[in-house]
Order: C-alpha cells, then sequence, then structure tokens
C-alpha cells in the first residue's frame, strides 16, 4: 500500500480506540498483549509509520526549534538566521522560521503556535517596540528553553545573545572626533528601543568623555529605521543654521538615505560630512565612499544562539549569557584627507 495508514484507520479496522493504537505503539504496559500484536501485524502489513509532528506529540519533544525575527530580509537578522540554520542542520534540527514584523501581538501569536507545535526550543528577536515576554509563564509549563537574541529586557535573567551596543555607539563617535569633527548628529532608532536607547547612550558618553557640548538639536528619532528617514533628517539637518559636520547612524540602511542627501546637497564625504553606520550590511563594502560602521557578527551570534539552546535542552538550570563586543571598521566616509 503506497499511502501510509493513519491511527485512526488502523482503530477502525480493529475496532478499537485510536489512544489504544497508540499506547500499543509506544508499547505501553496497560495494553494486552494480544491486542498489541494486532495493532503492530496491521501496521508492518500496510507499511505505517507515524510522521514527525504526530511522533513529536507523543514524546513531547521535537527535531524542531522555532525561530522567531522581526525583519527576515534585514541584512543583520538573515546572518542571525544563517547561522542558526548552518549549526542546526548539523544536529538534524529543522528550523521553523517567523517573522514577527515588529508587532508585539503577532510575536505572541507566533510564540504560541511553536509552543502548540512541540518544539524543542525557541530563539527569539523581541520586537522593537517595549519588550513584552509575558510568554515565557506558558514556555516553562511546557519546559521549552528559549533564547533572546539582539534585544532583552531591562535586567533580564534568562538565556541571551547580544552586542555591547552602548560600546560600540562610543566608539564610533570616538573615532570621529579623532578625525577633527567637531559637531557630530545622531540620527537614532526608536526611543522605546532597548537597542536604540544604548546606541543614543553610547553617543552620549563619547561626547562627555571627549568634554563636548551636547546638543539636542543634532538629535534626530526615526520611527521606521529605514533609508528614507535617514534622507529626510539629513537634508533637514544640513540646510539648519546649526549644520552638523558629521552623522552617526543608528543603522547602515539609515546612513545610506544620509549619503543620498549628502550628495544631492553637493557635500563630499568625508571632507565636509563625515559619517559611520552600523551593523557591517554588505551595502556598506560597495557604496563611495566605502561606509565606516560597527561590525555586528551576526552568524556567530546565531550559532552562539542555537549552542545555548541545545545547552538549555541539557541543563535547564545553567544560565547562558553572551554579550559580543563592538568593533568599528573605518573605512573612507569617516576618514578626513590631508587638505
Amino acid at each position: 500500500m503506497h499511502n501510509k495508514m493513519t491511527m485512526k484507520e488502523i482503530a477502525k479496522r480493529l475496532n478499537i480506540s485510536i489512544t489504544t493504537v497508540s499506547r500499543a505503539l509506544n508499547n505501553k504496559s496497560d495494553v494486552g498483549e494480544e491486542t498489541r500484536k494486532a495493532v503492530m501485524a496491521l501496521a508492518q502489513e500496510l507499511d505505517y509509520s507515524p510522521n514527525e509532528i504526530a511522533a513529536s506529540l507523543r514524546k513531547r519533544k521535537s527535531n524542531a526549534i522555532g525561530v522567531v525575527l522581526p525583519r527576515v530580509e534585514h541584512y543583520f537578522f538573515s546572518t542571525v538566521l544563517k547561522g542558526i540554520v548552518s549549526s542546526a542542520q548539523k544536529d538534524n534540527f529543522a528550523v521553523i522560521l517567523s517573522e514577527s514584523a515588529h508587532i508585539p501581538q503577532k510575536e505572541t501569536e507566533l510564540i504560541g503556535r511553536l509552543i502548540g507545535m512541540n518544539v524543542s526550543g525557541i530563539i527569539l528577536s523581541p520586537c522593537r517596540n517595549e519588550i513584552d515576554i509575558s510568554f515565557i509563564k506558558s514556555l516553562e509549563k511546557n519546559n521549552i528553553p528559549m533564547v533572546l537574541i539582539d534585544r532583552t529586557p531591562r535586567n533580564y535573567q534568562g538565556h541571551f545573545v547580544k552586542m555591547n551596543d552602548f560600546h560600540g555607539a562610543e566608539i564610533a563617535v570616538k573615532h570621529l572626533i579623532q578625525q577633527g569633527y567637531k559637531k557630530i548628529a545622531h540620527i537614532r532608532g526608536h526611543e522605546y528601543s532597548s537597542i536604540a536607547e544604548d546606541r543614543y547612550q553610547g553617543y552620549c558618553h563619547a561626547l562627555r568623555l571627549n568634554n563636548m557640548e551636547y546638543n539636542p538639536a543634532l538629535v534626530r528619532a526615526c520611527e521606521f529605521v529605514n533609508k528614507a528617514e535617514g534622507y529626510y533628517f539629513t537634508k533637514e539637518l544640513l540646510l539648519s543654521d546649526d549644520k552638523p559636520d558629521a552623522i552617526f547612524t543608528v543603522t547602515d540602511e539609515v546612513a545610506m538615505g544620509v549619503y543620498k542627501a549628502i550628495k544631492e546637497l553637493g557635500l563630499n564625504i568625508p571632507v565636509d560630512i563625515g559619517v559611520v553606520g552600523y551593523s557591517n550590511s554588505m551595502v556598506s563594502h560597495y557604496v563611495c565612499p566605502k561606509l565606516s560602521t560597527i561590525d555586528q557578527p551576526g552568524i556567530r551570534m546565531g550559532e552562539t544562539a542555537y549552542e545555548f539552546l541545545q545547552s538549555a535542552l541539557n541543563d535547564a538550570n545553567k544560565i547562558r549569557q553572551k554579550v559580543f563586543e563592538a568593533n568599528l571598521l573605518i573605512r573612507q566616509s569617516s576618514v578626513r584627507k590631508q587638505l
């Protein structure tokens, strides 16, 4: 028989319940020997084998993990995913990918679905909005470990992998100061985003360390954190009476909008305006001039998150946390020529 039988069909043929079939297939002691033999014989005759999801429902575990990311197409998250998938494949684990689109309600729903699918564990990069992990109790109830990546709530005590974004911003701004830039603007992310706030605080700290006055007129906050906002805010900054001579952006994507605005205004990067981005995306290598940026080792972060998840499956009591230190990649956009 080419089509494999379901437990329901076996139960119908033997005139017994599906539960009895399931318990017989799993060799449970409360099933009579005669019934068990009949079930096993018919299953073998009809080439029956349970699918993996059904098996996971019985065993309360599966060779699958869930991954929830805000934006799959985002360069950083695509590299994180690559690290997770490559590691999971080595262990013959499947990866069930979901995208929250930075919508908290959707994120919660996706976590609920993954719990219902009995995944072995979940790797989550929370929405940029105020982080809500109220679903943690459901995960604990179902013995499903979770590793957060990139974003975490303040004082989070669970498993996580993230960047030292405060230090990343600090060294980016320090570099601009060392290059002789005097008025450094910052196009930041959402005020309620922990990552954006860390980078903003790092920017402020670098100014203080170098005895430079903080000017709120040189700071702009994005809503969507994209190229269009980088372009709009740069035009606004450079056409003002208090224009900057350098711009540090919360992401490389925002920096691409900065580039466009600067070129439209006939200014030169880095002579007139220095620019430093954040994430070391592919585009940072190919723009002209090449963009100085903070490297985010997404692949290694994904691999580490998967490693932590597997470790948590073996030892649920040990908390695993790692903060990757920032690394500034100095390229042409922030190095002033000797005039």
